[in-house]
């Protein structure tokens, strides 16, 4: 196995640990696994959306409307999010969980972890952009990202992700009056 290939966490139909794969010999379309979503917001609400390079294996060219990736083996949710936050973007700050759920679609079956965060670059610095996975960032609201007038091709995924965090914003709470 060539060094620097990732080792995958592979995961049942209920996010139990069943074991883990080389990426290379992984089947995204069959394996269920572990992916952490970072909706990364500006001081204003917005979201950096990363719009992905032409080489990605899945869904390249697409805009991604969060950072993260697949969680490796011998990491937990939240070490793999800190990990793709520095890798895809260049900083790192306190994330919030959101929540997991499955994702299931074409290419891909899917246990991920929701987390958000504020990037401030007054106090982060400039976003360092990872050259091979990241091809631009660019901020949009939650609003234009759903509507989508302009027809741009979002991650399946990443849009489930933003569709899960969203209802679960809208969900009363225990205590909340109906």
């Amino acid at each position: 196995m060539p060094e620097n290939d990732e080792v995958i966490i592979l995961v049942d139909k209920h996010n139990t640990i069943i074991g883990d794969i080389p990426r290379r010999l992984m089947n995204f379309g069959r394996d269920y696994h572990r992916v952490t979503y970072i909706l990364v917001f500006n001081k204003i609400g917005h979201l950096l959306v990363q719009k992905r390079t032409d080489n990605k294996a899945f869904c390249p060219g697409y805009f991604g409307i969060t950072t993260g990736g697949v969680v490796e083996k011998g990491e937990s949710y939240i070490d793999s999010a800190h990990r793709e936050l520095k890798e895809e973007l260049g900083f790192d700050a306190p994330l919030e969980s959101q929540g997991a759920f499955l994702t299931e679609g074409e290419g891909f079956k899917i246990w991920g972890k929701i987390y958000t965060c504020l990037y401030d670059p007054a106090i982060h610095g400039e976003l360092v952009l990872q050259p091979r996975e990241v091809a631009s960032v660019h901020e949009m609201s939650i609003d234009s990202i759903v509507k989508n007038t302009q027809g741009l091709p979002f991650t399946p995924d990443s849009f489930d992700a933003l569709h899960h965090y969203a209802n679960k914003l809208t969900q009363p709470k225990a205590n909340d009056p109906l």
